[in-house]
């Protein structure tokens, strides 16, 4: 399998994980949702059999204010489950050497990173894997500085000599870049709710 091969596949395994985990948010936010209408609804009844005039103006407001807690109920869900999903997916990343393909998964984010910069770099990783970080350097036959002055999960930083352009391609800058990515899914999910909510809620 290439290294290509590999970092697709888990960038893939991570964004499957956060797919089974944001529709769980969406089945508990849907279950929350139903049980605040009912309440709302049960509050509209036993107002409205009270006291006609007053008990309707009454009940109205505490429609609204059943329709907001549930909203605000549905967004707190997401929200929480969008935590569980990125705490699951870095606390399966802090045991990422302990896989046999680490070395891999290493060599590929190394690679990605140089991409974007020539001549001589500046490779910085954390201690842990300045070994295998020098080895795979080495058989690419670079001209390069190996700094292991960072703390991080995996990956690296890559730079030109003179570090004015400056790669971070550690394992908590991808998993950052999915965090956004899930942020946004969540946002997109929230504001299609908010306009169901306003077209049915005149």
């Amino acid at each position: 399998m290439s290294i290509e091969d590999i970092l697709q596949a888990l960038d893939d395994e991570c964004r499957t994980e956060c797919r089974d985990i944001f529709h769980r948010a969406e089945q508990e936010a849907k279950q929350i949702m139903e049980r605040a209408q009912a309440e709302a609804e049960a509050i509209r009844r036993a107002r409205l059999e009270k006291l006609e005039a007053e008990a309707r103006s009454e009940s109205i407001s505490m429609l609204y204010s059943a329709r907001l807690r549930s909203k605000n109920a549905v967004i707190a869900a997401k929200e929480r489950i969008a935590e569980e999903a990125l705490r699951e997916a870095e606390g399966r990343l802090e045991k990422l050497r302990e896989r046999a393909d680490y070395r891999a998964i290493l060599e590929g984010l190394v690679k990605e990173g140089l991409t974007r910069v020539s001549g001589k770099v500046v490779v910085r990783v954390d201690p842990a894997d300045r070994e295998l970080a020098d080895g795979i350097l080495r058989e690419m036959g670079l001209d390069y500085d190996l700094r292991d002055d960072i703390g991080t999960l995996g990956g690296a930083v890559v730079s030109d000599a003179a570090e004015r352009v400056t790669i971070i391609n550690t394992v908590e800058e991808r998993l950052n870049r999915a965090r956004e990515k899930l942020r946004m899914q969540v946002s997109k999910v929230l504001f299609e709710g908010d306009a169901a909510v306003a077209a049915g809620g005149g």
